[in-house]
Protein backbone atom coordinates (compact mmCIF):
# COMPACT_ATOMS: atom_id res chain seq x y z
CA UNK A 1 0.00 0.00 0.00
CA UNK A 2 1.56 3.08 -0.99
CA UNK A 3 1.49 5.83 1.66
CA UNK A 4 0.67 9.64 0.61
CA UNK A 5 3.77 10.85 2.28
CA UNK A 6 3.01 14.30 1.08
CA UNK A 7 -0.13 14.93 3.36
CA UNK A 8 2.08 13.45 6.05
CA UNK A 9 4.54 16.77 5.61
CA UNK A 10 1.57 18.85 5.52
CA UNK A 11 -1.69 17.77 7.27
CA UNK A 12 -4.89 18.68 6.64
CA UNK A 13 -5.13 20.16 10.33
CA UNK A 14 -1.77 22.25 9.86
CA UNK A 15 -3.72 23.71 5.96
CA UNK A 16 -6.88 24.30 8.15
CA UNK A 17 -4.43 26.52 10.91
CA UNK A 18 -2.90 28.45 8.22
CA UNK A 19 -6.19 28.93 6.04
CA UNK A 20 -7.49 30.27 9.26
CA UNK A 21 -4.53 32.68 9.78
CA UNK A 22 -4.89 34.18 6.40
CA UNK A 23 -8.51 34.75 6.99
CA UNK A 24 -8.21 36.78 9.63
CA UNK A 25 -6.16 39.26 8.02
CA UNK A 26 -7.32 42.46 7.64
CA UNK A 27 -7.16 42.03 4.05
CA UNK A 28 -7.01 38.29 3.66
CA UNK A 29 -5.29 36.28 1.10
CA UNK A 30 -4.69 39.55 -0.72
CA UNK A 31 -2.92 41.02 2.14
CA UNK A 32 -0.73 37.36 2.88
CA UNK A 33 1.65 37.90 0.27
CA UNK A 34 2.08 41.80 1.24
CA UNK A 35 3.70 40.32 4.34
CA UNK A 36 5.47 37.17 2.46
CA UNK A 37 7.56 39.86 -0.26
CA UNK A 38 4.41 40.24 -3.28
CA UNK A 39 5.24 39.18 -6.50
CA UNK A 40 6.25 41.96 -8.77
CA UNK A 41 8.54 43.54 -11.22
CA UNK A 42 11.32 44.47 -7.90
CA UNK A 43 10.30 40.79 -7.17
CA UNK A 44 10.01 38.36 -9.84
CA UNK A 45 9.82 35.36 -7.65
CA UNK A 46 8.16 36.51 -4.89
CA UNK A 47 4.76 35.85 -3.48
CA UNK A 48 1.44 35.92 -5.19
CA UNK A 49 -2.41 35.15 -3.79
CA UNK A 50 -2.45 32.24 -6.36
CA UNK A 51 0.93 30.67 -4.86
CA UNK A 52 -0.73 31.12 -1.64
CA UNK A 53 -3.80 28.62 -2.61
CA UNK A 54 -1.56 26.33 -4.76
CA UNK A 55 0.18 25.81 -1.82
CA UNK A 56 -2.67 25.24 0.21
CA UNK A 57 -4.48 22.47 -1.73
CA UNK A 58 -4.41 19.14 0.03
CA UNK A 59 -4.14 17.49 -3.11
CA UNK A 60 -1.54 19.67 -4.46
CA UNK A 61 2.82 18.87 -4.87
CA UNK A 62 3.54 22.13 -3.28
CA UNK A 63 4.08 22.78 0.70
CA UNK A 64 3.31 25.82 2.81
CA UNK A 65 6.75 26.92 4.30
CA UNK A 66 6.73 26.57 7.61
CA UNK A 67 8.18 30.62 7.65
CA UNK A 68 5.60 31.96 5.56
CA UNK A 69 2.77 30.57 8.61
CA UNK A 70 5.22 32.35 11.15
CA UNK A 71 5.09 34.96 9.59
CA UNK A 72 1.31 35.36 8.54
CA UNK A 73 1.00 34.29 12.60
CA UNK A 74 2.69 37.14 13.24
CA UNK A 75 0.97 39.51 11.63
CA UNK A 76 -2.75 38.21 12.18
CA UNK A 77 -2.12 38.37 16.12
CA UNK A 78 -3.72 35.07 16.29
CA UNK A 79 -1.93 31.90 17.56
CA UNK A 80 -4.37 29.71 15.33
CA UNK A 81 -1.26 27.66 14.32
CA UNK A 82 0.91 27.43 17.23
CA UNK A 83 -2.62 26.05 18.62
CA UNK A 84 -2.76 23.40 15.95
CA UNK A 85 0.66 22.28 16.72
CA UNK A 86 0.76 22.40 20.26
CA UNK A 87 -2.82 20.64 19.54
CA UNK A 88 -1.04 17.58 16.94
CA UNK A 89 1.63 16.69 19.29
CA UNK A 90 -0.52 16.27 22.12
CA UNK A 91 0.19 19.51 24.18
CA UNK A 92 -1.26 23.41 24.41
CA UNK A 93 0.27 26.15 23.36
CA UNK A 94 0.09 29.13 26.12
CA UNK A 95 1.37 32.20 24.84
CA UNK A 96 3.49 34.69 27.60
CA UNK A 97 0.70 37.18 28.23
CA UNK A 98 2.63 40.57 28.46
CA UNK A 99 3.89 41.61 31.66
CA UNK A 100 4.26 45.14 31.31
CA UNK A 101 1.96 46.84 34.21
CA UNK A 102 0.66 44.07 35.41
CA UNK A 103 -0.39 44.20 39.07
CA UNK A 104 -1.99 42.04 41.74
CA UNK A 105 -5.29 42.80 40.23
CA UNK A 106 -4.86 41.27 36.64
CA UNK A 107 -3.68 38.44 37.82
CA UNK A 108 -6.72 38.10 40.11
CA UNK A 109 -8.59 38.57 36.73
CA UNK A 110 -7.04 35.78 35.27
CA UNK A 111 -7.41 33.77 38.05
CA UNK A 112 -11.07 34.46 37.35
CA UNK A 113 -11.00 33.95 34.18
CA UNK A 114 -9.88 30.56 34.70
CA UNK A 115 -12.55 29.81 36.91
CA UNK A 116 -15.07 30.88 34.71
CA UNK A 117 -13.59 28.98 31.98
CA UNK A 118 -13.93 25.84 34.50
CA UNK A 119 -17.35 26.53 34.54
CA UNK A 120 -18.05 26.89 31.14
CA UNK A 121 -16.30 23.16 31.05
CA UNK A 122 -18.51 21.60 33.53
CA UNK A 123 -21.87 23.51 31.28
CA UNK A 124 -20.38 21.87 28.18
CA UNK A 125 -19.73 17.81 29.65
CA UNK A 126 -23.22 18.43 31.43
CA UNK A 127 -24.92 19.40 28.68
CA UNK A 128 -23.21 16.82 26.38
CA UNK A 129 -23.87 13.68 28.61
CA UNK A 130 -27.37 14.75 29.33
CA UNK A 131 -28.61 12.38 26.69
CA UNK A 132 -26.19 9.71 27.76
CA UNK A 133 -23.82 9.60 24.73
CA UNK A 134 -21.40 12.39 23.66
CA UNK A 135 -21.38 12.61 19.67
CA UNK A 136 -18.41 14.11 17.55
CA UNK A 137 -19.68 17.54 18.17
CA UNK A 138 -19.96 17.83 21.47
CA UNK A 139 -16.31 16.01 21.85
CA UNK A 140 -15.04 18.86 19.89
CA UNK A 141 -17.17 21.53 21.77
CA UNK A 142 -15.33 19.60 24.77
CA UNK A 143 -11.79 19.13 23.75
CA UNK A 144 -12.49 23.51 23.20
CA UNK A 145 -13.37 24.59 26.42
CA UNK A 146 -10.81 22.47 28.08
CA UNK A 147 -8.05 23.90 26.00
CA UNK A 148 -9.42 27.14 26.68
CA UNK A 149 -9.71 26.72 30.85
CA UNK A 150 -6.15 24.64 30.68
CA UNK A 151 -4.58 27.78 28.64
CA UNK A 152 -6.21 30.52 31.16
CA UNK A 153 -4.86 28.65 34.34
CA UNK A 154 -1.31 28.73 32.58
CA UNK A 155 -1.70 32.09 31.67
CA UNK A 156 -2.31 32.96 35.83
CA UNK A 157 0.34 30.95 36.56
CA UNK A 158 2.78 32.29 33.98
CA UNK A 159 1.47 35.79 35.75
CA UNK A 160 2.52 34.76 38.82
CA UNK A 161 5.70 33.18 38.52
CA UNK A 162 7.20 36.16 36.25
CA UNK A 163 5.94 38.84 38.36
CA UNK A 164 6.67 37.03 41.75
CA UNK A 165 9.94 34.72 41.32
CA UNK A 166 13.13 36.02 41.43
CA UNK A 167 14.51 35.22 37.71
CA UNK A 168 17.06 32.54 37.56
CA UNK A 169 20.82 32.77 37.74
CA UNK A 170 22.31 31.27 35.05
CA UNK A 171 25.97 30.11 36.30
CA UNK A 172 26.85 27.92 33.16
CA UNK A 173 30.14 27.62 32.28
CA UNK A 174 30.75 28.24 28.35
CA UNK A 175 30.38 24.54 26.77
CA UNK A 176 31.58 25.82 22.95
CA UNK A 177 34.45 24.07 21.95
CA UNK A 178 36.93 25.63 21.18
CA UNK A 179 36.49 25.04 17.05
CA UNK A 180 33.28 26.83 17.56
CA UNK A 181 34.00 29.90 19.42
CA UNK A 182 37.42 30.48 16.71
CA UNK A 183 34.65 30.07 13.79
CA UNK A 184 32.15 32.85 15.54
CA UNK A 185 35.09 34.98 15.14
CA UNK A 186 36.61 34.29 11.65
CA UNK A 187 36.84 36.93 9.42
CA UNK A 188 35.49 36.00 6.14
Amino acid sequence: MKQNWQAEKQPAWLVAAIRKTISSLPGGYDEAPEWLGKKDTDNPTGVTTQSLYNRLRTDGDQLFPLGWAMVLQQASGNHFIANAVAKASGGVFVPHPDIGDVDNDDINIRLMEALTAVGEYCERIKKAIADGEIDDREKQEIDDSFHVTNVKFHEHLSLVYRVFCRPEKVDAPDMRSEASVANNYSVE
